[in-house]
């Protein structure tokens, strides 16, 4: 009899002291989830308010005249608009920049100082 109640104590303290073990661990990962969660909270804030400077960047009149300008091709009064062919740019541009070949790095500080 005594065997039996010493054995029943001590599979209820286990029993008691894992479902402590168990809440204490349960309580570590609720604040590590709150943590996460805070932090998710100030990055949302930060591109928040980088959402509203880009509307109020976006709502004025400047930025509407600058893009009607640059993607509708629209212009003032008495301003012509130049379409110039990517073919001639590129043109112009591979003739402006020669091919020299580029030398090691003690060759061309040799060249710059002697």
């Amino acid at each position: 009899m005594k065997k039996i109640s010493f054995f029943t104590v001590a599979v209820v303290l286990l029993i008691i002291i894992y479902s402590l073990i168990s809440q204490i661990f349960s309580a570590f990962r609720s604040g590590d989830r709150l943590s996460e969660a805070l932090d998710k909270l100030h990055q949302l804030q930060i591109k928040n308010q980088a959402l509203k400077k880009s509307l109020k960047t976006a709502s004025s009149p400047e930025f509407i005249e600058q893009q009607a300008r640059d993607k509708l091709g629209l212009s003032k009064e008495d301003e012509v608009v130049v379409v110039i062919p990517e073919e001639i740019i590129q043109k112009i541009l591979s003739q402006t920049q020669p091919n020299v070949p580029r030398l090691p790095n003690p060759i061309g500080w040799w060249k710059v100082f002697f």
